[in-house]
């Protein structure tokens, strides 16, 4: 297999390298497998591997067409954008993070990255107006709000300092030059020879010599239908009546003796060795040797929903339901998977889950009022989401509630805060939990 020079020192270079299937299912098992291991590139801050992946993974998406879903083209190329961000490449992460939203206009984190990598650009109007935008798919997150209100503060102070230079040193533009004087040529003035009086007698040469730096290179009569003027200039010749360069070896007759044969010669494809199969804690895909990984899915979502059923949190107080205990009563159903790999003697945490069916119970300290019930989701929990950062909430309901005067309380202990933030941190324990035991 041709690698790629770029892979050449990448610990991933058997997947960077390898062709995209033309099968559906081999296609989403090399996509799968690119996207383990950007998300533990990612977890180890290893900038360069995890753009290499997701990139290469974007191509293997776009493979698949139809199949593919817009949310499913949408994350990776936010994920892509959150690595070009790390890496400072901010223009790139500017145009990654607008693919995500142009793919999937409902996808919230690809208009938080579009927002964070216009920030970084300096670009706090555009910022403000993707953040604003990711704040009408989903109102009520905090991480948003706080940036919003930090966006709207540095535009209004940049905007502000842009008028205070204005006014104290005038537009920064200036008015073009005039035409004529754009295209007036310049006099050829030749520059004085400071160093020739003093090198006349050293470097003087016999009457009617050239100098070697204005001769032409010889070209023979037959190169000339081959040969362009500037190719004489560049280095090429003729060899067995083809124009090749200066550097090529032409073989001694008893050099070829001894090398053989060399000529590429096409493989049948019935001789060919098959891929070596998973075997232990080894990806299918990792022949070299470089990259160990073990499936660790059925711990990882059973330890998790533990995780989410202990969340609990307990109304102050000072709120309108004092006592009123809020609590996690079942989670119906947890997709993804998790994985550890061992890549050069390091450890690397991959995990990718999707949590819906989450049904909460509000229980008040009135007796004479039943529980209020209800249900959200976790889309999206996965390694690119920073420890404290939160978790996206999705498809948030009551689904049973005998006094109407509540939905104001549940809105906010429940859906907003309280309950939602102890989620929050119960998955963040999770995480650490994870990185602990393996």
């Amino acid at each position: 297999m041709n690698v790629n020079p770029m892979f050449q020192n990448s610990a991933h270079r058997d997947v960077l390298g390898a062709p995209i299937p033309d099968t559906e299912s081999s296609q989403r098992g090399l996509l799968e497998e690119l996207k383990n291991r950007g998300r533990s590139a990612v977890g180890g801050k290893a900038w360069p591997d995890a753009q290499l992946l997701y990139e290469k993974a974007i191509q293997v998406v776009d493979a698949l067409d139809s199949s593919a879903t817009p949310n499913e083209r949408a994350i990776l190329h936010s994920n892509l954008s959150l690595v070009l961000a790390k890496m400072g490449k901010f223009k790139e992460a500017k145009t990654s993070a607008q693919q995500a939203t142009e793919v999937d206009r409902t996808y919230v984190k690809g208009w938080w990255r579009l927002g964070q990598a216009m920030s970084s650009l300096k670009d706090f109007e555009g910022a403000v107006e993707a953040m604003e935008k990711a704040m009408l798919l989903d109102p009520n997150n905090k991480a948003l709000t706080k940036e919003l209100n930090k966006l709207r503060e540095e535009a209004a102070n940049a905007a502000n300092k842009m008028e205070e230079d204005e006014k104290e040193n005038g537009p920064k533009t200036e008015p073009a030059p005039p035409r004529s004087e754009i295209y007036k040529p310049k006099p050829n003035t030749a520059k004085p020879n400071t160093t020739a009086t003093a090198t006349t007698a050293t470097t003087s040469k016999p009457t009617g010599s050239t100098s070697s730096t204005t001769t032409p290179m010889a070209v023979d009569e037959d190169d000339k239908n081959l040969f362009s003027k500037s190719d004489q200039v560049r280095g090429y010749k003729i060899v067995n009546g083809k124009k090749t360069s200066y550097f090529h070896n032409e073989l001694s007759e008893e050099a070829k003796q001894l090398i053989g044969d060399i000529a590429p010669k096409k493989i049948d494809p019935a001789s060919a060795a098959p891929a070596p199969a998973a075997t232990g804690d080894k990806s299918s895909w990792n022949h070299a040797g470089t990259w160990e990984e073990r499936d660790v899915t059925g711990w990882a979502k059973e330890s998790l929903q533990q995780f989410l059923l202990k969340a609990t949190y307990t109304f102050p107080a000072s709120s309108p339901a004092p006592g009123a205990i809020a609590r996690i009563e079942s989670v119906k159903k947890i997709d993804g998977h998790a994985s550890f790999a061992t890549v050069r003697s390091k450890k690397k945490y991959i995990y990718e889950f999707a949590v819906t069916g989450v049904e909460w119970t509000l229980d008040l300290p009135d007796g004479n009022i039943d529980a209020v019930k209800g249900k959200l989701n976790f889309p999206d929990i996965d390694g690119t989401c920073e420890l404290g950062e939160g978790y996206d909430v999705t498809n948030f309901e009551i689904t049973a509630i005998e006094e109407q005067s509540l939905r104001p309380v549940v809105d906010r202990f429940v859906h907003r805060s309280g309950l939602r933030d102890a989620l929050h941190q119960a998955i963040d324990d999770w995480v650490r939990h994870f990185r602990e035991k393996y």
